[in-house]
């Protein structure tokens, strides 16, 4: 099993994430931080480190305090994603913007716009690279509503 890192400034959000995940199997270690800036403190930690077992798969808010979903795609991409590079992104916001769901298709690493509540069902049906159980069912990147 992977870890999950989810990154979201509600207290709320990240317990229904953390209970989700574990529940659907993917996942034994699910880390949770409330910010971008948590999130790229947390990986500048582990990004010498040859044998770190990483997240493999970021549930990302876009709207947060001090650095926001976006902000934290730039620079993780910048700074880490070469040495993260089986990381992908699930960007879980109930934006109806159209213009950063759009955006988000702009980021290789991003594997679905998520604007609905997740389920257990859906993170079941996910396949990620680094996995050591592929989970069969997810055939292409979109924008799940």
């Amino acid at each position: 099993m992977i870890p999950v890192l989810c990154i979201n400034d509600s207290s709320i959000n990240l317990f229904v994430q953390k209970k989700l995940l574990l529940q659907s199997g993917i996942t034994d270690n699910v880390i949770t931080v409330a910010d971008g800036q948590e999130a790229l403190d947390y990986y500048s930690r582990f990004k010498d480190l040859p044998s770190f077992e990483y997240p493999r798969l970021i549930l990302l808010d876009i709207h947060m305090p001090r650095v926001d979903g976006w902000e934290f795609l730039d620079k993780f991409s910048e700074l880490y994603l070469s040495s993260f590079d089986e990381t992908r992104v699930i960007v879980n916001s109930f934006t109806v913007d159209e213009n950063e769901i759009n955006k988000a298709k702009n980021y290789p690493l991003i594997i679905d716009f998520v604007t609905t509540q997740l389920t257990t069902e859906y993170f079941r049906q996910l396949e990620l690279p680094g996995s050591k159980e592929m989970i069969p069912g997810m055939e292409s990147a979109g924008t799940h509503q």
